[in-house]
This record gives structure tokens, sequence and C-alpha cells, in this order.
């Protein structure tokens, strides 16, 4: 019997007392969750009157974060003067000796002129000091007999890949270029028979391919730039098709196109354009 009356009030005073520490720790943890982080946020806390060690403290502490958020505000504006100087001072170094195709080594250009085609736009880009790879495309208007005896259309239409070296350190400079083009066009003609003594009409496209060398000296100004060149047309493949369901090849087609192209094949072209 005195074992269990031992026990009985034994258990809830057990209970109690951790009951206690539990609710002491609780309330201290959240006395310090309740304090400001930041130490002006703590300095304003307290009575401008109190003279307090704790509110002295918190002062100071205020103090010194706003002085080293000035010095660290300072820090940044004296690296980004420091940078916006060296750049600067690049670009200035580079306008003085740097063409101005290395300063702008990307242009988007038009040109117009004689050959294979004789109008159109190019993009042009300057990978090294002295060496510029382009892509370009362009037309060349071409009228040809229609069925009904008037005047269809067979404009020309080439796209290409040139490169051109610059023989010269300048803004104006000689250079020296080669590339490759593809070029199509409908084809549509009457072609005399000689064994049926008859004509007939033909309607299909011809293809061809050929390369290029080019001579000539080019201007760039700031933003501006301005070329004119001699272009020699080398044709080495021609075909030609008719317009049936089978797209049957077509000699009578092919040796017209490719005379149509050789008369073409000089030509001296005007190129200008922006450049950034």
């Amino acid at each position: 019997m005195s074992a269990r009356r031992h026990g009985s009030w034994f258990a809830p005073a057990l209970c109690g007392l951790a009951a206690a520490l539990s609710g002491g720790v609780a309330r201290a943890y959240t006395f310090v969750d309740q304090l400001p982080e930041d130490a002006c946020e703590r300095a304003r806390s307290f009575d401008p009157q109190d003279g307090s060690a704790a509110a002295q403290h918190a002062r100071r502490a205020c103090r010194l974060e706003v002085f080293e958020a000035r010095m660290a505000e300072e820090r940044r504006r004296a690296v980004a003067n420091q940078q916006a100087a060296r750049d600067a001072a690049v670009e200035k170094w580079m306008q003085g000796t740097q063409p101005a195709r290395v300063i702008n080594p990307m242009a988007i250009e038009l040109f117009a002129g004689s050959g294979i085609i004789n109008y159109g736009a190019a993009f042009s880009w300057t990978v090294l000091r002295q060496l510029e790879v382009s892509g370009r495309v362009g037309q060349r208007q071409m009228s040809c007999a229609s069925e009904t005896g008037g005047t269809a259309d067979c404009t020309r239409t080439t796209w290409g890949l040139g490169v051109r070296w610059m023989l010269g350190d300048r803004d104006f400079a000689p250079f020296a270029g080669v590339g490759f083009a593809a070029t199509h066009a409908p084809l549509k003609i009457y072609h005399y028979d000689a064994q049926t003594m008859q004509s007939m009409y033909l309607d299909g496209h011809g293809d061809a391919d050929s390369g290029n060398a080019s001579a000539g000296v080019q201007l760039a100004v700031s933003n501006v730039r301005l070329s004119v060149e001699y272009i020699f047309e080398y044709v080495f493949y021609t075909g030609a098709n008719r317009s049936d369901v089978q797209q049957t090849p077509s000699e009578d087609l092919r040796s017209v196109w490719n005379d149509s192209l050789k008369q073409d094949r000089h030509g001296v072209r005007f190129q200008v354009g922006f450049a950034f």
C-alpha cells in the first residue's frame, strides 16, 4: 500500500516539472526571435532618453553599420568609374589604331551593277583584321517568250558565298576575292527543229553553279561601308529540265541557258551598307 501511495503523487509531479521546463524554454526562444536583426532597428527600439549600456551599444552598432554601407557604396562607385575609364581608353585606342571594319565588323549591304545578277543584298563579317566573309542573294530581271506570243518573266535568282582579302590596313583598301554561287531561273523559248522544220514551245527551268573572282576597293568610315569591284563568273555546271511531269532534261533549254549565262560572266558591282 505504501508503494502505491508514493507512485500516485510522483507521476503528476514529474509531468508538472517537464511542463514548466518546456514552457521556460519556449518563452526564452520567443524572446530571442523578437529581437530585430538590423542594428539601426534595435537602436530605434530604445527611447531617445535611454542612456543604458544596451541602448548606447545599439546606437554605436547602428552608426558602424551606416558607415560600412557608405564605404561599400563608395567602393562600388570607384570600381564602376575605373571600369568606365578603361572602356573609354580602349575605345579611344581602337578608334585611333584600328580600321573601321575591325571596330564595326558586321555589315548589311545593298548592291547593284552588271553581270549574272544586277541587284541584291549581302551580309558581311570581318572575321580577321584583313579577312571578310559574306553571303549574298540577288536577281536579274530577264524576259522570255510566252506561249501566247507575248513576254514572260524569266528572272534569275542567285545565292552566293564569298571571301575578301584586304590588301591594306587602312579604312580605304584594295581587296581580292573569290566566291561560289548557285543560280536558277524559269526558261521559256521557241525552238526550231530542223528535222521537222517546225517551231515548238519549250517551258522549263534551269540551274547553274559557278565560281567567281573579284578585285576592287573598299572604303569603311564609321558605320558606313562602300565598295566597288570587278567580277568574273566562271560557270562550270548548267542543267535544264522541262516543266512536265517527268521533269525531262532538255538539251535545247540547257544550251540557251548556258549561252545566256556566259554572256553575263563579266560584271561591275557597287555596294553600300551599314556596319555595326
